[in-house]
């Protein structure tokens, strides 16, 4: 009893800072587990992180954070009234959509930036996807309290794409929770090890321009079973799906057609040279020596018209103005840049302009023997017909010469009477080749 009135006075008698000091550490563990402002022992109010507020994440910070969770995708931020991309993003689409690329002053900006506005997103997301490119946007929060949160991404991926992310997500979440049950034992921590020193998957090919092929293979039609895709992956960019042919997958299945080979038939723009971002700005001149004043692709947004959806290759050459609807090969030469504005131009308008390269690669048929071949006016109509005469295997039907052919035929001499045969009559002179001669044919019939 006496050593416990000993240690009661002892408590009365102990220094006020003492007991100041006790009190305040009660005080911080009380209010449910909750921060709270607490006093050090010389009675100065110390602020907590919470009373400070958190942070708010700077473009470059949630750049990191939002790559690490898509590293195959480009993130588009949205803020304001543009877009902005960063870093390596940055450099993509400046090179791809032609954008202005700076160097911000401030390092929460990033290395390198390239914006474009808001309103321009229809027509620049479509060019980043023919391009191969897998794009993220990024919606940056309003108010104070999202900003605390990382800015929600909303991907613009196909659908055979996102089902596979679907797939590989839901494989990676019962991974990490079959992990969670089995945490911090011996040989999950060697099996980790293991998989940090596993080295990065090898390309399964070199493009021309050093680009990275990988993934590359074939797959079936959920929908339509007898349907093949190939597919591959451009330095971890998924490239979009096309439909295989017949031989193709049967040369696959038995390992008999190379990664290469199918690259070449279903992505040749991938592996074809890049054209110089100089080069590109300075080849405007025909094989004629006349300039090309404007040139664009754009879609057709006139729901009247046929080709309603399409994209169309616009072109102005001195006072002409023509405009055609692009090939699917030629629309992935021009967003690829694997092709000059001229080489464009002279391919798609060759026969409006009257350039002899459009003609040159019309050739007769090899073993031709071709006995006249005739152009004539019809006397009714007034229009210029062409046909051959190939002696004892007979004449094919006339043909009607387009005004542009004809034009090239007797004002500017750029085609020829042999190149217009066979662009127009090649098919029916194959025919009479392979037909028996005239004099054998009335034979058999006596």
């Amino acid at each position: 009893m006496a050593s416990k009135k000993k240690q009661e006075e002892a408590r009365q008698d102990a220094p006020q800072d003492e007991q100041k000091n006790v009190a305040g550490k009660k005080s911080a563990k009380t209010d449910s587990g909750k921060e709270a402002a607490v006093e050090n022992d010389t009675g100065e109010r110390k602020t907590t992180r919470k009373e400070k507020g958190e942070k708010t994440p700077t473009l470059s910070e949630q750049y990191k954070s939002l790559k690490e969770k898509h590293p195959d995708a480009m993130l588009l931020f949205r803020s304001g009234d543009f877009y902005h991309t960063l870093n390596e993003d940055a450099k993509k689409a400046s090179d791809i959509l032609g954008i202005t690329l700076t160097k911000p002053r401030a390092k929460s900006q990033g290395e390198f930036l390239a914006s474009f506005p808001y309103h321009a997103l229809d027509t620049y997301l479509p060019k980043l996807i023919r391009a191969g490119q897998r794009v993220a946007i990024a919606d940056m929060p309003a108010n104070t309290q999202e900003k605390k949160q990382v800015a929600e991404v909303r991907e613009v991926i196909g659908k055979a794409e996102k089902k596979a992310e679907e797939t590989t997500a839901k494989t990676e979440v019962k991974t990490e929770a079959k992990a969670g049950k089995k945490a911090d034992t011996p040989k999950e921590g060697e099996a980790q090890e293991a998989k940090a020193e596993r080295k990065p998957r090898e390309p399964q090919m070199v493009t021309v321009n050093g680009q990275k092929v990988s993934h590359a293979h074939a797959f079936q039609s959920n929908i339509n079973p007898e349907t093949w895709y190939f597919t591959a992956k451009l330095d971890g960019v998924q490239l979009r799906p096309m439909r295989m042919h017949a031989e193709d997958l049967a040369a696959y299945q038995k390992k008999e057609i190379s990664v290469e080979q199918l690259m070449q038939t279903y992505y040749p723009s991938k592996l074809a040279p890049k054209v110089s971002r100089e080069e590109y700005a300075a080849n405007h001149y025909l094989s004629d020596g006349s300039a090309i004043t404007k040139m664009n692709v754009y879609k057709e947004h006139d729901e009247t018209r046929k080709d309603y959806g399409r994209y169309k290759l616009y072109a102005e050459v001195g006072d002409q103005k023509m405009s055609t609807t692009m090939t699917y090969a030629d629309l992935n030469a021009f967003f690829d840049r694997t092709v000059t504005p001229a080489a464009l131009v002279e391919r798609n308008f060759g026969e409006k302009l009257h350039l002899a390269s459009h003609y040159q690669q019309f050739k007769m048929p090899e073993g031709a023997e071709i006995k006249d071949i005739l152009v004539a006016k019809d006397r009714k109509s007034g229009q210029w017909f062409i046909s051959v005469d190939m002696g004892e295997r007979g004449k094919t039907d006339k043909k009607h010469l387009s005004y542009d052919d004809g034009f090239s035929l007797f004002n500017t001499k750029t085609a020829t009477r042999e190149q217009l045969a066979a662009k127009y009559l090649s098919t029916e002179i194959k025919g009479l080749m392979a037909a028996p001669k005239l004099e054998q044919s009335m034979g058999m019939k006596r």
